[in-house]
């Protein structure tokens, strides 16, 4: 059970980051807002900055999960074989991609009876592809990196903030009835985000190294508490967003409770 857990957490992992690295770069390259309104695409895809893309860090940790579960099935015999990656990646690109037994974009279905443009089928390609053969090298191989402890833990704490800043976006605006669409249309707001987690990680960082004195613990969570909550706020009222709200405040703090937790977890693991 535990190399199971181990084996879950890998693909997780696997997919989030290969899944979050291809999505910036392919969307920044082909251009997917204005790909995503072309034609019927319209009808057919959500707002690049919508919904989606708020709760799509939570998302894709849950899908990345049940990939993992399932993968479990050929861990022992496709996986184990010579030149795994290269099977996994067919068995995606042909069944899951090309062969699909839906009308989806790039599969054969999609192209004969969808009404997406060609160009949309062409241009969504090369991230499914190639974020799939990333997603099939990594799970396959066997890479011993030896990544400290400290920094292990401090991606950790980072998915956490991240998730935690998705989901208290989303209730913020169900809390305020605002259009959803609307308060995620902001590219800088996006920004924001990416300052945040990279704050919340070089602190962890910085405290599970120090002695974790009282002021040293109170100092980390006020860090934190800053980067998650009172930086979008204070984005918010500046920009005069629909979001600009005491309450997120309080929406966006929440994640720092599931990191104290995490925290104090990893400290009782080292005193016992």
């Amino acid at each position: 059970m535990k190399k199971n857990m181990k084996f879950i957490m890998k693909v997780m992992v696997a997919h989030f980051v290969t899944y979050f690295i291809c999505g910036m770069v392919f969307s920044t390259l082909f251009h997917y807002e204005v790909l995503f309104a072309l034609g019927n695409t319209k009808y057919y895809m959500k707002d690049v900055h919508g919904t989606s893309s708020l709760i799509g860090p939570f998302v894709q940790i849950i899908r990345g999960m049940l990939l993992g579960a399932i993968l479990l099935l050929l861990k022992d015999n496709v996986l184990c074989e010579k030149r795994a990656w290269l099977r996994l990646w067919i068995i995606f690109a042909g069944l899951g991609i090309i062969c699909t037994p839906s009308a989806a974009p790039v599969s054969m279905e999609g192209i004969i009876y969808s009404q997406l443009p060609l160009e949309f089928h062409i241009k969504t390609a090369p991230e499914i592809l190639v974020q799939t053969l990333l997603f099939s090298f990594w799970v396959t191989g066997d890479f011993k990196w030896k990544i400290p402890e400290r920094i292990r833990s401090s991606m950790i704490v980072t998915g956490i903030s991240c998730v935690g800043f998705s989901l208290g976006g989303v209730l913020l605006t169900l809390v305020l009835k605002t259009d959803i669409m609307e308060g995620a249309s902001d590219p800088f707001a996006y920004l924001i985000m990416v300052i945040a987690i990279l704050i919340v990680f070089l602190s962890t960082a910085w405290y599970l190294q120090s002695k974790r004195s009282i002021s040293l613990k109170v100092i980390y969570y006020l860090v934190c508490y800053f980067a998650v909550a009172v930086l979008p706020t204070i984005y918010n009222y500046l920009t005069d967003s629909i979001l600009k709200s005491p309450l997120s405040l309080v929406f966006s703090g929440l994640p720092v409770i599931v990191i104290g937790l995490y925290i104090k977890g990893l400290y009782f693991k080292d005193t016992i």
